[in-house]
């Protein structure tokens, strides 16, 4: 005849049960903490900063931009890329007035919001005259760039190989932080506002004086580097 359980072994029971699904759940969590050391590793992956005074293609001076900008959104309505953001009431004399912000979405220079602005403070502009557009500016940051940080692991290895000193990084490592040259492929004026240095790192070379500032670079750098980018668009236009 079975005995029935008494109170002290089904107290005994839960105790080491609960133990069990304790120490499972630590190990599952180092293992989680481990993969997310795993590069690229970062608190905040798509990390967006302020509003940056950034027009629309064709927009005219600042001064006479606000003054003819009768806030109707039909740019808005106009661009397909949804690349075309709006101030707000809490941004002062810009309220209500389009602005793009390439951590959302860059600019596609498909000009049809130029040809749909009823004031003509964007400038009615076509397609084969985006060389022609000033958005803004563009800058490169080496050290978040992974074409460049590949490259530099590279070198970094040959020169331990080079002194019999065994790498603490893996060649599996270094091919998964690059080579990118993403924002090469996306650039609207590749060859003149960004071009790539020689070598098979696929690293860019960026001209501010070449670039319309349409923000697709750091629209797809923010994708690939899963971070802060390391190329970004500069505004240049100076607030009224």
């Amino acid at each position: 005849m079975n005995e029935r359980p008494t109170r002290r072994k089904l107290l005994k029971t839960t105790v080491n049960t609960a133990v069990g699904v304790g120490a499972a759940l630590a190990a599952g969590h180092a293992l989680m903490r481990k993969r997310k050391t795993r590069y690229p590793a970062v608190t905040n992956p798509y990390a967006v900063p302020g509003r940056r005074l950034i027009r629309p293609p064709g927009a005219v001076e600042e001064s006479a931009f606000l003054a003819g900008c009768i806030r109707c959104y039909r740019c808005q309505d106009a661009c397909e890329p949804g690349a075309i953001q709006f101030f707000t009431e809490s941004d002062g004399s810009n309220f209500h007035t389009p602005y793009v912000d390439p951590a959302i979405k860059g600019c596609t220079l498909c000009m049809k919001c130029t040809q749909d602005c009823p004031t003509g403070v964007l400038t009615p502009l076509e397609i084969e005259e985006k060389r022609t557009v000033r958005m803004a500016t563009v800058e490169l940051r080496e050290d978040l760039c992974l074409s460049y940080k590949a490259q530099r692991i590279r070198d970094e290895q040959d020169m331990l190989r080079r002194l019999g000193i065994a790498s603490t990084e893996s060649t599996e490592m270094v091919e998964r932080r690059g080579p990118c040259g993403e924002c090469y492929m996306f650039c609207p004026l590749r060859e003149r506002a960004i071009r790539l240095e020689p070598g098979a790192f696929l690293a860019p070379l960026v001209f501010a004086d070449q670039c319309v500032g349409c923000g697709l670079c750091e629209e797809i750098c923010r994708v690939m580097v899963r971070g802060e980018p390391a190329i970004r668009i500069v505004p240049t236009r100076e607030s009224v």
